[in-house]
């Protein structure tokens, strides 16, 4: 896999980003030095910009990222770029995540498991947030999240219970 679509997988799932949110991020919205991402509220559902802490673990993935040479970028300010457009879009990087994530493990449409046939980049973000469910309290999970509605964060306590009945179910059979 590219080192672009590694970093792009590794930001969705350590981030708990929406897609749109990534692939329209900046240079200029990364703070290296604070280690902090700022969120752009035109790139989201509620709006309002917001600060994400940035994960250490992506770190050597931003410097295999940036080893290509600069004018890959043709002096765009998007972090991932496109020869079509200013920035990679949400269709393309779906495209990109099925054939060089989903297809080769073997997740992409596999009708006896129905939960894989809804699996997409997004699921990274809801995976992410279940994690988070049980790390810490609801309101730093919808802070992280950019939700703003509690009622939003609450459906990950639900897929929590689903998940753990969807286990039970497979332990007893």
């Amino acid at each position: 896999m590219r080192a672009r679509d590694k970093l792009i997988v590794k930001m969705l799932f350590e981030h708990a980003l929406r897609p749109k949110e990534l692939l329209c991020m900046k240079f200029g919205d990364m703070d290296l030095q604070k280690r902090t991402l700022k969120i752009r509220g035109e790139n989201n559902k509620v709006r309002k910009d917001r600060l994400v802490p940035m994960n250490e673990k992506i770190a050597p993935l931003f410097l295999e990222y940036f080893k290509f040479p600069r004018w890959l970028w043709k002096n765009s300010p998007y972090l991932f770029p496109s020869f079509a457009n200013k920035h990679l879009s949400s269709e393309r990087w779906k495209h990109i995540f099925r054939e060089k994530v989903l297809k080769p493990a073997g997740l992409w449409l596999k009708p006896e498991i129905p939960s894989l046939c809804k699996t997409r980049s997004y699921t990274l973000r809801h995976s992410k947030a279940t994690e988070l469910i049980n790390k810490t309290d609801i309101y730093t999970v919808a802070n992280i999240l950019g939700h703003g509605d509690i009622r939003s964060t609450k459906t990950y306590l639900h897929l929590n219970k689903q998940i753990f009945e969807h286990m039970r179910q497979a332990l007893n059979s």
